[in-house]
């Protein structure tokens, strides 16, 4: 009986392979030695879980063990059905748990000890997931990564477990994956990748498409007014007005921009959202920098702002006499305008002016002169070292050229003979001026060739000479004076005088006193009776 159940005993289980040669023991003694190996079709121990794993293509056989004979039959029983005759190989098609019982009965109906193996059937791959370690950006169908990422394999297998992973960077070279793969090229690429259980079911060759993005994003400041370089103090400034924003623009070839970050005067980066106002005259400091959507960050940039509230002031000046009536100004061509400018705190670069239908402004460079008459409009304005414009201001002057003109009346009309005036005396004369929109600063009168005086009011002329030379002129308060001016009068008393003279026929004659009536007037070229008595005859030679 002993030699009987070893005999028995020798009935083995052999796992065929798909492969010749590919025969693995599956007795007891003969796992326990193999476990932990990952071998094509072969049997798998896990030490963790202790259990055995098959691929869906490998084959158990029952043979006889070496020196047994008379074996009259093998009896198998499958997942715990009946025994049934072991009719050849035994291979399962369906994934999960199987067990196998098997006994041999010899010629002399003794049974051997009933066998058993538990086993599970792996029909399936792995599968396999990458993963970047950093931002990953998608736009439409494009992947984009930050350069010298890495990429993570993550293989997951339902049953028997892992036996390697393998990646390449053509779809053919692969190479076995131990630790995350590092994108080290620029651009377009595509990394493959694949597992394999430990029974050695093989997945299906996966691939990932990217784009790998190295370069940062580009920003550039703009603003929306005018800016100038300019030094202060040994320090260079980018100088502007309150009045001009600043805003950010950057620009990324790959990822494209994600963030904008902005610094004022210090203060914690933040998004930059809106334009940037310096309200406050003085020095600022912006700082600014761009990130992309995989991570890619620009070094921050840095620029020193001076803010120039207040522009350069402009005075004007009067050079020459300069006369304001009724709100206007006037003023001859002798008359210039002087432009000065008090600095603000970059200093002024330019005073510009405009004179009348001049279309551009152009530099002032020495005080204005008006060449003709009429209405003079000057626009002119200060422009500091930082360009900022001083607001436009105007002067206004009319050129007056035009002297007064003085006429001069009498109380009593004159009698013109032969080109001589005659005057009745006495008579009084009174000058008038006209012609002067600036009114008048001094008339002028001189008698008789004497000296020039202020004419004060009208002025008597009397019998007491015989004539009179009268000349005058007048000077408006621009100094604009007339030609002088000269009237000649001889004057005649009011009551014609008529002497009697006697002739005695020798060249002599006497004067004859005669007598006045004042009531009777005598027609005229009648005697007049003198009743007075008579004078001492007055002699003429």
């Amino acid at each position: 009986m002993e030699s009987l159940k070893l005999y028995l005993a020798c009935l083995t289980l052999i796992l065929a392979g798909i492969l010749p040669g590919s025969y693995h023991s599956a007795n007891a003694a003969e796992v326990a030695q193999g476990s932990g190996s990952s071998s094509g079709n072969s049997l798998v121990f896990d030490p963790q879980t202790k259990k055995y794993f098959i691929s869906g293509t490998a084959k158990f056989v029952l043979r006889p063990g070496d020196g047994t004979s008379l074996l009259d039959g093998i009896q198998l029983s499958l997942d715990g059905a009946d025994y049934q005759p072991y009719q050849g190989a035994v291979q399962f098609n369906t994934e999960g748990k199987h067990v196998l019982k098997f006994r041999a009965l010899n010629a002399i109906n003794n049974w051997s000890p009933v066998q058993l193996m538990e086993v599970f059937v792996d029909m399936t791959a792995p599968a396999t997931e990458a993963k970047f370690d950093g931002k990953t950006y998608k736009e439409t169908d494009t992947t984009f990564v930050k350069l010298h990422s890495k990429i993570n394999l993550n293989a997951q297998d339902n049953l028997s477990g892992i036996a390697a992973i393998e990646y390449s960077w053509d779809g053919t070279n692969y190479r076995p994956y131990g630790e995350p793969v590092s994108v080290e090229k620029s651009g377009a690429q595509s990394l493959y990748f694949r597992a394999t259980d430990r029974v050695g079911n093989t997945e299906p060759a996966k691939h990932i498409e990217f784009v790998a993005d190295g370069s940062a994003p580009y920003s550039t400041l703009k603003q929306n007014g005018m800016v100038r370089p300019i030094n202060l103090k040994g320090k260079s400034y980018l100088s502007a007005t309150d009045s001009v924003a600043f805003s950010i623009e950057a620009i990324d070839d790959g990822s494209k921009v994600a963030n904008v970050w902005v610094s004022v005067d210090g203060q914690p980066i933040s998004t930059f959202k809106k334009p940037i106002y310096f309200l406050q005259e003085g020095p600022h400091t912006l700082q600014y920098s761009a990130e992309d959507n995989v991570g890619n960050k620009e070094e921050m940039k840095s620029i020193a702002i001076y803010t120039v509230s207040s522009p350069p002031v402009t005075v004007a000046s009067a050079v020459g006499k300069m006369v304001n009536t009724g709100g206007i100004n006037y003023a001859t061509s002798r008359f210039q305008l002087k432009l000065d400018t008090h600095d603000n705190i970059v200093g002024t670069d330019r005073v510009e002016v405009r004179v009348n239908d001049e279309k551009e402004f152009h530099p002032y460079l020495e005080p204005i002169r008006f060449r003709t008459v009429g209405p003079q409009t000057v626009a002119y304005r200060a422009v500091d070292h930082a360009g900022n414009f001083e607001p436009t201001k105007l002067f206004n002057v009319t050129v007056l050229e035009t002297a007064p003109e003085t006429t001069i009346e009498t109380a009593q009309p004159l009698v013109v003979r032969d080109g001589i005036s005659y005057s009745p005396a006495p008579n009084v004369v009174t000058l008038k001026v006209r012609n002067s929109e600036v009114g008048i600063d001094h008339t002028y009168v001189s008698l008789n060739d004497g000296a020039f005086k202020d004419y004060s009011g009208p002025i008597t002329l009397t019998a007491d000479r015989k004539v009179y030379k009268l000349t005058y002129r007048s000077s408006d308060k621009l100094g604009n004076e007339e030609q002088g001016k000269t009237v000649v009068y001889h004057m005649l008393n009011t009551i014609p005088i008529v002497d009697l003279f006697i002739e005695n026929g020798k060249n002599q004659e006497e004067q004859v006193r005669t007598k006045y009536f004042e009531s009777d007037k005598p027609a005229r070229g009648a005697a007049s009776e003198d009743t007075t008595p008579a004078a001492k005859p007055k002699k003429r030679h």
